[in-house]
């Protein structure tokens, strides 16, 4: 099957009034199933007539919006091939994309976006047009979507059935999207992605996963990430209605829109819980004491579910009263209809999976990569924290010696872009060879233990995976984000992020001075909040052997960003930039010649 396939088959089976639905505090936009099937006939047929063939390729640079899956669906059934990029990409990083995808259109949603798009554009001779969404935006040479889905119109009139004539000719083996990965470890590597690797995928995880033509699932994570892309694509497979809404949106969203599903990343559920776990905090006595019984209750049912053992007349009885009296609230703070989440790109903290399992909201953890698509997933029936699930039927995983994980499947993508050498690096024998380290547990499901490329090799030659280490320290509340560091080093430090709020509380409850006419800067070096870390460390080296152990840390002030350049767009933590911009600090904690 192909997508286009796919887009008619969703379209046959599932009429709705709101397939897509722009959602903003202030408003929201909707576009039926009917009224996106005349706008993407119209723009593809627009992108027709401006000399889109087959293979020929279209740069999108947007926010998740309606306009995005239209851009997206278009450019398919006009036989092209999608490039969708990061807003967040500097001029470049975008022109290099431009230059080596050879994209002969490019997209931008809005002004700010089209004066990007057209710095990155100056001497790029393959770009023929460039497009923008808004209305208001504007730019000499450059035409509005409307424009173009008029000239669709032109081409309709002549010929109604032209727009559907690329599509009939293309087969499931032929690229349908090149996605771009960050470049942290060179320039950005173009990922090919053919129409079956993607259906494939979609048709894997709608048996897998309980996808239904009522839910209302949110699009929050960059649509040009494979992670939300696919999500997007499964939930319209399954005629589900797709909210956009902005990421500093997402918890009115929560209570408005009122979601059945949506996939997120660790950093989301773990700002989630802390939300919860402060509100809570505010509580009278009361209720903050029925709240500190409820959760036990809660997770203990969670184990039972995670186990596979039928609970106690006990435990049913204390589990329906704690449901009552708290669970059910927290729930009905995530909108009250939350059936599961999907979490993805980077390992979810077991005690974050456990809280929301607890309160009767499954949170599925599952691993794929953009070459691979998803690989593996929990299920709702039996989800087991720790693990990413099984792996998908159709997926072949591999274990080497060293611990890699290679895969072998339908979503396993076609290669790079124009680069024959890193190609036959990655994708050998059919297999792809992952960069992750993993096992598999006595169940079958995949354990990731850490990133082949991120593992710290001590100076005594000592190799530590960090981001389970990692993993077990940001299980404290009062931890935000957490950086190991150490490669080459006699032992491993720590660079500590605090949670500033939860710290704060915690030193007004204990008469600590930390008031108005005390920076946070200054907070971080008293001797009782550097107490507090250092037993937080000591916490987590208990479970660790001697050489995985944290000798020493230091407590940063700000968080890691995304517009610091710290984080990806997907929130998660870029260690070569973080260890360049704290070098230093770093350097600091290893001065002491006798650890040396």
């Amino acid at each position: 099957m192909t997508l286009t396939g796919l887009f008619d088959r969703s379209i046959a089976s599932h009429p709705r009034s709101a397939a897509l639905v722009l959602w903003t505090p202030r408003y929201a936009r909707t576009v039926s199933s009917a009224d996106l099937a005349q706008k993407v006939a119209r723009v593809a047929a627009g992108l027709m007539a401006l000399g889109i063939k087959k293979g020929d390729r279209v740069l999108l640079i947007s926010e998740n919006r309606p306009e995005w899956a239209i851009a997206d669906y278009s450019t398919l059934f006009a036989g092209g091939i999608l490039v969708p990029v990061y807003v967040s990409l500097t001029v470049p990083q975008l022109n290099y994309i431009l230059e080596n995808s050879g994209a002969k259109i490019a997209i931008a949603s809005t002004q700010e976006l089209l004066d990007k798009l057209l710095a990155a554009a100056v001497g790029v001779r393959n770009l023929g047009q460039v497009i923008v969404m808004d209305e208001g935006a504007a730019a000499q040479d450059v035409m509005h979507l409307d424009s173009v889905a008029a000239m669709g119109d032109d081409l309709l009139a002549k010929s109604p059935g032209a727009w559907r004539e690329p599509a009939s000719r293309v087969r499931p083996e032929d690229v349908a999207t090149i996605i771009y990965t960050s470049g942290t470890t060179g320039p950005p590597k173009g990922v090919m992605l053919s129409h079956g690797n993607l259906t494939s995928n979609v048709e894997a995880l709608t048996s897998v996963l309980d996808f239904r033509s009522t839910d209302s699932a949110l699009s929050f994570l960059p649509l040009c990430h494979v992670t939300q892309r696919i999500a997007d694509y499964c939930y319209f497979h399954r005629g589900a209605r797709i909210t956009y809404v902005k990421i500093e949106d997402l918890g009115a969203s929560l209570a408005q829109v009122r979601p059945t599903t949506f996939p997120g990343v660790p950093r989301v559920f773990e700002k989630a819980r802390d939300a919860i776990l402060a509100k809570a905090a505010k509580k009278p006595a009361v209720l903050r004491a029925l709240f500190r019984w409820a959760l036990p209750v809660g997770r203990e049912m969670g184990r039972c579910r995670t186990e596979g053992r039928q609970p106690g007349a006990g435990l049913r009885m204390r589990h329906a009263l704690a449901d009552r009296l708290i669970l059910s609230r927290i729930r009905a703070g995530m909108g009250g209809r939350l059936r599961f989440a999907v979490c993805g790109g980077a390992p979810l903290n077991r005690e974050v999976m456990e809280f929301f399992l607890g309160a009767g909201v499954p949170i599925l953890e599952g691993y794929g990569l953009t070459e691979s698509t998803v690989l593996a997933i929990n299920t709702e029936a039996r989800p087991r924290p720790g693990t990413v699930g099984p792996p998908l039927p159709g997926v072949e995983l591999r274990i080497e010696e060293d611990g890699e994980i290679l895969v072998h499947g339908p979503g396993v993508g076609r290669g790079y872009y124009l680069d024959i050498k890193r190609t036959e690096e990655a994708f050998a024998d059919g297999w792809l060879r992952t960069g992750d380290l993993g096992r598999l547990d006595e169940e079958g499901n995949l354990v990731i233990t850490g990133r082949k490329k991120e593992l710290l090799v001590t100076s005594g030659g000592k190799k530590i995976s960090p981001a389970l280490i990692e993993q077990g320290i940001l299980g404290d509340q009062l931890v935000s984000q957490v950086v190991l560091v150490g490669d080459g080093r006699k032992y491993v430090s720590a660079l500590v992020v605090p949670d500033r709020t939860r710290l704060e509380d915690w030193c007004r409850q204990r008469g600590v001075p930390a008031g108005n006419h005390t920076s946070f800067e200054q907070v971080l070096v008293l001797p009782e909040v550097r107490d507090l870390y250092g037993k937080i460390i000591e916490r987590c080296n208990k479970s660790l052997s001697p050489y995985e152990q944290v000798k020493k840390f230091v407590l940063l002030p700000a968080e890691l960003t995304l517009e610091g350049g710290e984080l990806t767009p997907t929130l998660k933590i870029k260690r070569r930039v973080v260890e360049e911009k704290y070098r230093d600090l770093i350097d600091s904690l290893y001065t002491d010649v006798r650890e040396q």
